[in-house]
């Protein structure tokens, strides 16, 4: 198993335990109406985490998809990744999901952003992490450009999304910009957990 720690998370693989506490923050009414409005769709908990565990799995890696463990609790709170797999080469997606109770709390989101990061531009030698997300995503916007990230819209789909009301909006991360910020950044420096 690997993954990152953080001063008040964990990120770690999953592991078939995590399926419950996953279901479980995907149910909460305040999650399920968030995604209805981003329109995404709902994916089965078990399917994802089996999934997570494949990538997990794979020689070599290109996905690191994370469950967030509250260090106070031990509770799976979020998960989280760094995606290469179908990325153009030296760039990764960034992707967060996090429980409804930690909505609003900015310092947890830029701390497990941060870490992942460090993480892709130290560990994993990405060049560029961008992270896709919609114009009416205001609390992702914040914390994008909170911690440096330039925003574009994606031309591709910005017409249709337009018409939906959800215009696409992506947000690049440089390596040498986020270097450029390295004493400035929110949260302890995470400390990289290698594998067995």
């Amino acid at each position: 198993m690997s993954g990152l720690e953080t001063r008040r998370f964990v990120l770690r693989d999953f592991e078939p335990a995590d399926v419950a506490a996953l279901a479980a923050y995907q149910a909460d009414p305040r999650f399920v109406s968030a995604r209805r409005k981003a329109g995404q769709a709902a994916g089965d908990p078990a399917e994802l985490v089996a999934l997570f565990r494949q990538w997990a799995a794979e020689n070599p890696r290109k996905n690191h998809q994370f469950a967030v463990i509250c260090r106070k609790t031990g509770r799976l709170v979020g998960c989280s990744g760094l995606r290469a797999a179908n990325c153009p080469q030296d760039s990764g997606e960034l992707g967060i999901e996090l429980s409804p109770d930690l909505w609003g709390r900015y310092g947890s989101a830029a701390e497990i952003a941060g870490a992942l990061l460090d993480f892709g531009f130290s560990e994993l030698g990405l060049v560029e992490i961008f992270g896709d997300t919609t114009a009416e995503n205001h609390q992702a916007a914040r914390l994008a450009s909170f911690l440096g990230a330039q925003p574009e819209t994606v031309e591709a789909a910005a017409k249709q999304g337009e018409e939906s009301g959800s215009a696409p909006v992506r947000w690049r991360f440089s390596h040498k910009a986020w270097r450029a910020r390295d004493g400035s950044r929110p949260g302890a420096r995470p400390k990289w957990m290698p594998g067995d």
